[in-house]
């Protein structure tokens, strides 16, 4: 996955990004500057420290699928796109992985490839069965597009599919 091919990789410029987190050469963490920035402006607003709703922040969610779907998505404007918040990459996967099985029972989902070691292995732990779909083209260093539309069209109708936004 991700972790095997930054450890293969050679390049002395590298970045290991496939934790979500910036680490420097003695692999300690590094906090950005406009992280501790942000956390600062937090803080100076003396929130209160009360739960979210179930589905966490509205505004963020309203912008997170705006930002994926597009503002002006038709299915954002018809209802059939829902967001929600939840506690970290991994957390958000079990969750869903037990509402697919719950509520989606046969249902498989696909996961680009590569992903993260551990996320076959959430969903195969909820009951839930995982293929791939191509993600990754080495070639140009970016999406494989028309590999990805291909795998996408071609699986069962029903599917559920885990798109990463990075």
């Amino acid at each position: 996955g991700v972790t095997q091919a930054f450890r293969a990789d050679e390049d002395d410029r590298k970045l290991n990004l496939g934790v979500g987190a910036y680490r420097n050469d003695d692999l300690q963490p590094v906090v950005l500057d406009v992280v501790r920035k942000a956390e600062l402006r937090v803080v100076e607003q003396k929130n209160n420290k009360e739960y979210l709703p179930i589905d966490g922040f509205a505004p963020f969610n309203k912008v997170s699928a705006e930002l994926m779907f597009g503002a002006d998505s038709e299915l954002l404007a018809s209802g059939k796109i829902v967001t929600l918040q939840s506690l970290s990459g991994t957390g958000s996967l079990r969750v869903g992985a037990a509402f697919v099985n719950r509520f989606f029972p046969g249902a498989k989902v696909y996961i680009p490839n590569p992903s993260w070691g551990n996320h076959k292995n959430i969903f195969a732990d909820a009951g839930v069965e995982v293929a791939q779909y191509k993600y990754f083209d080495p070639e140009t260093i970016g999406l494989d597009f028309s590999g990805m539309v291909a795998d996408l069209e071609s699986a069962p109708e029903g599917s559920v599919v885990i798109l990463h936004a990075c």
